[in-house]
């Protein structure tokens, strides 16, 4: 599994040069509103395409709720369970993300995701927090709305966390900035197995002017992202029973 899972990798690589790279160079000119127009739909093959070479089967519903390419004055949180997420996510409503530093090492997909709007911060340092919170506000604002996993690092568990890292949600109530909440079920297994079911859930929108205070308005969309988890993992096991069934009956005949 380890050679398989090395040679998908490389063929990751090798898809960003050939995909990522020239719309990258492309839009370089340009401003930030144009750049992202540009990645939009490279992004969205490029990431297409992983699902295929790590044999992801994914059943997905409620994109409808991103309302199609840079809908804007959006931010979208997911639950936190592989480094697949984000090409999973990204396969079906290409938005640019929020992320850790770590990730510029990444050979021509940082360069490209800079590129489409992608911020950075440092995780350790407080004021770089703040920086990318007013970035992330402007850019929901003038750009497009944007990914965020708010519980900071992939879960150990396999569910969920308790309590994610309440900061850029409070900045979003703050300045009337609506939530999409995201579950992600079962891609934790992606790098460990020749094929993958995954399930993602979008939901609807919560509306700040609908909560009277952050800390009410930010509980409410982590436990949506807990009750859809919850609902995707019942799915999950509904699918699995049935397989097993259906492989019985098949066995007896």
């Amino acid at each position: 599994m380890k050679i398989i899972t090395a040679l998908r990798l490389a063929t990751t690589i090798l898809l960003a040069a050939l995909i990522l790279l020239v719309p990258a160079l492309v839009a370089l000119p340009f401003r930030q509103p144009a750049r992202t127009r540009i990645m939009t739909y490279p992004f969205q093959l490029f990431s297409y395409l992983l699902r295929w070479i790590f044999g992801v089967r994914l059943a997905a519903e409620g994109q409808r709720h991103t309302r199609g390419p840079l809908m804007k004055n959006h931010l979208f949180i997911s639950n936190h369970l592989s480094l697949a997420d984000t090409p999973l996510l990204l396969s079906l409503s290409p938005y640019p993300f929020i992320g850790k530093k770590e990730v510029r090492s990444v050979p021509i997909i940082a360069f490209a995701g800079n590129i489409g709007g992608n911020l950075l911060f440092d995780r350790d340092d407080p004021e770089d927090r703040k920086r990318i919170h007013r970035d992330a506000v402007r850019r929901m604002r003038e750009v497009s709305s944007i990914y965020l996993f708010p519980e900071g690092s992939r879960s150990k568990t396999g569910e969920p966390k308790p309590e994610p890292r309440w900061g850029l949600i409070w900045t979003a109530w703050q300045e009337n900035i609506g939530i999409v909440p995201i579950a992600i079920f079962g891609s934790e297994k992606v790098f460990e197995q020749l094929t993958t079911r995954v399930w993602i859930k979008y939901g609807q929108p919560l509306l700040p002017a609908d909560f009277s205070t952050k800390e009410q308005f930010a509980v409410a969309c982590w436990q949506r992202v807990h009750v859809m988890f919850n609902e995707l993992k019942a799915a999950a096991k509904a699918t699995v029973s049935g397989i097993a069934i259906q492989s019985a009956q098949s066995s007896r005949q």
